[in-house]
């Protein structure tokens, strides 16, 4: 991946992650509120991992499998996926129908399928896959939501955290060959974080999702950092103008996984995800020099604790 190419799967998987009920209740609201929300929903990965095993594509999607409980205690599994091509895809719906039908038949799980397409393409709208012969009839209905019918005002007046993240989907679309016009976008968006009345650690997360998704090229990224550095300054701020810090941290990263895929040919998305979560600068060091030292990627992921998280 170049330095100014949009980076959308990451974002939305760590948004969803750290946000379900957030994205629940701005693009799903029934389903929100059949939840009981006092018990904490859990994130299958590997379970995901297992039904999306087959998928025959090199295409990367933003795929989230949750555990959730209704309101009658049923259990319930919640399968997200984001679609963000911006072509026509037809074997779009025949995916979301495989993935269905193997949580049912890996796990005897009757899923809830969600897609969220982010393409550009008004006219594309895919709600369900469905064949037939004769009198034997298969279909599979999903629940849609197309992100080009959001409104921008009503999507700058929200304070979800999800009409943000739309916001930013929408123009990184929009400006893909014009990377000055986005960088004036990503500042506008990054300093509405401060407007919002967020706390720290949303506008801190919403910056990151921000920032990876609006790729800029160096020169346009500087200019950026440097507007939040002096509006920091002018609002008496310490939340993201420690740039310096933070390109370290995205440099250790970035190393990690280039020695780890250069060792081993191959880096699971899980370990991805871990590594964009740690915020620790030491231990990223740390980790950085176990990539030479150890045997297997395996060995390397013993070396994370599973609260890796950090958000402080």
């Amino acid at each position: 991946m170049t330095e100014t190419t949009a980076n959308y799967d990451e974002p939305w998987k760590a948004a969803i992650g750290e946000y379900l009920p957030s994205f629940l209740i701005f693009f799903y609201p029934e389903i929100h509120n059949s939840i009981n929300w006092k018990k904490t929903p859990i994130s299958l990965d590997k379970e995901l991992e297992q039904i999306t095993a087959s998928a025959t594509t090199e295409k990367r999607y933003a795929d989230k499998l949750f555990k959730v409980w209704l309101l009658n205690n049923r259990e319930k599994w919640l399968l997200i996926h984001i679609e963000v091509q911006s072509q026509y895809d037809r074997e779009f719906p025949k995916r979301m129908f495989i993935y269905n039908y193997r949580a049912f038949d890996l796990y005897n799980q009757k899923v809830i399928s969600l897609a969220i397409l982010g393409d550009d393409n008004p006219s594309w709208r895919p709600s369900s896959y469905k064949y037939k012969f004769k009198k034997s009839r298969m279909r599979l209905d999903f629940d849609m939501v197309k992100l080009l019918d959001y409104k921008w005002e009503e999507l700058s007046a929200s304070n979800n955290v999800f009409a943000t993240i739309v916001m930013a989907h929408l123009r990184t679309k929009s400006t893909t060959r014009d990377f000055t016009e986005r960088e004036k976008w990503k500042w506008q968006l990054v300093r509405s974080l401060y407007e919002k009345g967020l706390s720290k650690f949303d506008i801190i997360n919403l910056f990151k999702f921000i920032d990876k998704m609006m790729a800029l090229p160096p020169a346009l990224q500087q200019n950026l950092e440097s507007k939040i550095n002096q509006y920091e300054e002018e609002q008496k701020m310490e939340l993201l103008s420690t740039m310096e810090e933070r390109g370290m941290k995205k440099t250790f990263r970035q190393n990690i996984l280039d020695l780890l895929q250069a060792r081993f040919l191959s880096v699971p998305e899980t370990l991805v995800e871990t590594l964009n979560n740690i915020e620790d600068l030491a231990r990223l060091k740390q980790l950085h020099l176990e990539t030479i030292r150890v045997n297997s990627v395996a060995e390397f992921e013993e070396l994370i604790p599973d609260n890796s998280s950090d958000k402080n």
